[in-house]
């Protein structure tokens, strides 16, 4: 079989003599993702490659490069707060694309839980989920002034960072939005042209906006807005605004239903930021630049409001 052809000039070759796999992470239906020492320097890392059977598929190879050349573009010439780093990108030997990404830590889906707790916990679930909020809407910021939208943003593609790296938080460890497989691009300048269908769906059912269930083709930054709407809902109640086993029902919550209100030990201001977030209309919706200043100021009133400075 032979590999994709992929004309990206910045497409090049890895060596897979450049690593040793230590252990595989996770396997999905598109890629794999092993955890490697880098043996130049002894450094963990993340391999991410796609698996050998899509390799006649343009369009699935296209994507998986897409993930590694916005990760490039994202860091250009600095840091990007929020962004996982990539050390290297290309094709392996088997015509698969890889990425070599740094080692994060655990996922936000290990740290779901409501809020209706014991003061002190109450206090650190809520400075957690305004510190999840902030940091998660400041990158998704600089995703979309790429040009880029998400599409699948949920607990699982939320990484922190590993207990050894220096956060800027001194209470939690750094927010990472990572996965990028099913992103929507609009710059045919830097990235491989991928095809979606007017009436494709794509994301995950739990967290899609309304305009996301009708078509995945025209969802704008609002339909991750949305979708941190509902991950930081189901932060601050334990559950998601909408659960229901049956598709069509669940799509027609996201749609048509209001969400229920959040537990009453939030701040007003709080649950009103992420109702607004989660409302059914896109530009009913805050930007991700507005949301990520309106978390960084609900932060400091929170701190002033649960420690208030001594004397």
């Amino acid at each position: 079989m032979d590999p994709v052809h992929l004309d990206k000039s910045s497409v090049s070759e890895l060596d897979p003599d450049g690593w040793q796999q230590v252990r595989t992470l996770w396997v999905g239906a598109i890629c794999s993702v092993d955890e490697v020492i880098l043996r130049s320097t002894g450094q963990l890392a993340v391999l991410k490659h796609m698996h050998a059977e899509h390799r006649q598929d343009p369009g699935i190879a296209a994507r998986c490069v897409n993930e590694g050349l916005i990760l490039r573009h994202l860091q250009a010439g600095c840091i990007t707060p929020g962004i996982p780093k990539l050390l290297a990108m290309g094709m392996l030997p088997s015509g698969c694309p890889a990425l070599l990404l740094e080692r994060l830590g655990e996922s936000l889906a290990e740290s779901i839980g409501p809020v209706n707790a014991p003061r002190e916990v109450k206090e650190r679930a809520i400075a957690f989920l305004l510190h999840v909020g902030s940091q998660v809407a400041q990158a998704l910021a600089h995703v979309h002034a790429l040009g880029v939208v998400h599409r699948d943003l949920r607990p699982d593609n939320i990484l922190f960072s590993s207990p050894d790296q220096q956060a800027a938080s001194p209470c939690f460890r750094d927010a990472y939005v990572i996965d990028f497989g099913l992103a929507k691009v609009s710059r045919p300048d830097v990235f491989l042209p991928v095809s979606t269908g007017d009436e494709d769906i794509l994301g995950t059912d739990l967290y899609m906006a309304p305009e996301q269930w009708e078509s995945a083709k025209h969802v704008t930054g609002a339909a991750d807005v949305y979708s941190l709407g509902v991950v930081l809902y189901q932060l601050a109640s334990g559950h998601p605004p909408f659960m229901d086993d049956r598709r069509q029902v669940l799509m027609y919550q996201h749609l048509v239903t209001p969400p229920a209100a959040l537990p009453d030990e939030l701040p007003p201001e709080l649950s009103h930021l992420i109702l607004s977030m989660l409302a059914k209309r896109p530009f009913d919706r805050p930007s991700t630049q507005e949301c990520s200043q309106r978390f960084a100021a609900l932060q400091e009133s929170v701190s002033r409001s649960f420690f208030p400075p001594t004397r």
